[in-house]
């Protein structure tokens, strides 16, 4: 397992926050220097090293945070919520980012992996990216009650300490203590929504979510996606509706808009900037698009956030 010093990996998000903050959503798969597979940090020694702000970024790695005090607003995805004690937070891959701490008071967990490196010798892919807790169309946080939160806080305790030391079969144990905490935390989502079953996992929409995250700028067509996947549109709605409850063409236009809710952060691009970044042919087309998923102008929603 590949594993990165702590206070290096803070310091180089750290890095990258202050220089790209302003450039839209920061992509720390480029900007780390040292990757890693697994961290896992006291939430007060992350959120003291960054300032208490950390701008809207994404990331391979999935993240888990325990809150176990502290207070803020957090952004994940389309999702905006108070950030609370015993507020129990989970990002899937990718998924844009970002939180302010109202004050350097709190404590808790902040734990990431990478799914490709660290569980192909332990377990199958499948196991992992079927929990509903990373279903991108999930909602990402719920909050915990003591009880609930002291049991998944004495597994981050664990994962610490394994972490620190070097004990035989470190791997092969923290690897074991993170899916326990998957699981557990898989049911408590469950739990708290009463959500559906899902669609298991299936390869034809990992590859989708991917092809979309490269390609949405310059390809808006269900067909396209279709064609790269060898799958016909009508199945690939299909699979997609299944898996998220949006069809394929909605998924496409939410990471659009995703990407320009991080774009319209940074002051300064101008808007007609962000219109040709994410390709549309004027900023006109632009200004529809996203007053057609949000309900408000560009500027409106650029007014609200600056």
């Amino acid at each position: 397992m590949k594993y990165s010093d702590n206070d290096i990996i803070i310091n180089e998000y750290r890095d990258a926050f202050h220089k790209y903050a302003k450039s839209g959503i920061i992509d720390m798969d480029v900007y780390l220097k040292h990757s890693f597979s697994f961290q896992i940090h006291r939430l007060e020694d992350i959120v003291t090293a960054w300032d208490g702000t950390i701008p809207a970024y994404r990331q391979s790695q999935f993240l888990i945070t325990l809150v176990k005090k502290g207070t803020g607003e957090e952004t994940v995805g389309h999702f905006s919520f108070p950030i609370q004690a015993n507020t129990l937070l989970v990002v899937p891959q990718r998924i844009p980012h970002s939180s302010q701490y109202s004050s350097l008071d709190c404590s808790g967990f902040m734990l990431s992996f990478d799914i490709d490196f660290f569980f192909k010798h332990f377990f199958p892919k499948s196991l992992i990216a079927n929990k509903r807790i990373f279903r991108k169309s999930a909602k990402p946080f719920m909050i915990l009650t003591n009880e609930q939160a002291e049991g998944l806080s004495a597994i981050f305790e664990y994962l610490l300490h394994e972490y620190h030391e070097q004990l035989p079969n470190k791997d092969e144990m923290i690897a074991v203590k993170v899916l326990e905490l998957l699981v557990l935390c898989d049911r408590l989502f469950v739990a708290n929504t009463q959500s559906p079953e899902f669609e298991p996992y299936s390869e034809v929409i990992d590859s989708f979510v991917e092809l979309v995250q490269n390609h949405c700028k310059a390809e808006r067509s269900v067909q396209f996606y279709a064609n790269a996947l060898h799958v016909h549109p009508n199945y690939l709605n299909f699979l997609i509706r299944k898996y998220s409850g949006m069809t394929a063409k909605q998924t496409i236009a939410d990471h659009i808009f995703l990407e320009a809710k991080g774009l319209l952060g940074s002051p300064s691009l101008h808007i007609k900037e962000i219109s040709f970044m994410l390709g549309f042919a004027t900023a006109g087309a632009f200004s529809s698009f996203f007053k057609k998923m949000s309900n408000m102008s560009p500027s409106q929603y650029r007014q609200g956030i600056l």
